[in-house]
């Protein structure tokens, strides 16, 4: 019973270490071969809140999914991701449609935000979020936590191996006895 439950969470642990290294890996050559664009993964564009402008939507440190969508279909109350400058993007609500582009405002601000939105310089809309796991991934893009995002499940792996090898032994040598 011990060996099967030490398999599967040997092969869990695997699994979850090839996905999170491959994600990484993919993010990161997303993201050096267009370092203009935002990485995305099946059209979704993760992106670390930074501020408290859409309490209680989402706090900082959150993690928010965007999809693109064309500018005809965000209605009044999408919550959209835009670009303000080249460097600097804002996620807030559109209250308010115009010829030219978006009328926004983050939901704790008090005033609308004072330029208009356009069409163009719309990322996407908001489709998920995660809390609290932008702080998450500001960690493992960081060196250490690409570090130990590597070391630790290889480490635990090779020490769960080594584990079930000796309990291989030490039970071939009892049954010799």
């Amino acid at each position: 019973m011990h060996k099967r439950i030490f398999k599967i969470l040997t092969s869990i642990m695997m699994f979850v270490m090839v996905v999170s290294i491959g994600f990484l890996l993919y993010t990161s050559y997303q993201a050096s071969k267009n370092p203009d664009q935002i990485p995305s993964i099946f059209g979704y564009k993760p992106l670390t809140v930074l501020s408290n402008s859409m309490q209680p939507a989402f706090t900082a440190g959150d993690l928010v999914l965007v999809k693109e969508k064309p500018a005809s279909e965000i209605a009044v109350n999408d919550v959209i991701t835009f670009k303000k400058s080249d460097r600097k993007l804002i996620t807030h609500r559109v209250i308010g449609k115009m010829k030219n582009g978006f009328v926004t405002k983050g939901d704790s601000n008090n005033v609308k935000d004072s330029e208009i939105v356009a069409a163009e310089n719309v990322i996407g809309t908001h489709v998920f979020t995660i809390p609290k796991a932008g702080y998450v991934s500001k960690f493992v893009s960081s060196p250490w936590g690409i570090t130990l995002l590597i070391l630790i499940p290889l480490l635990s792996y090779l020490l769960l191996e080594i584990y079930d090898l000796l309990s291989r032994v030490l039970s071939r040598k009892e049954k010799a006895v």
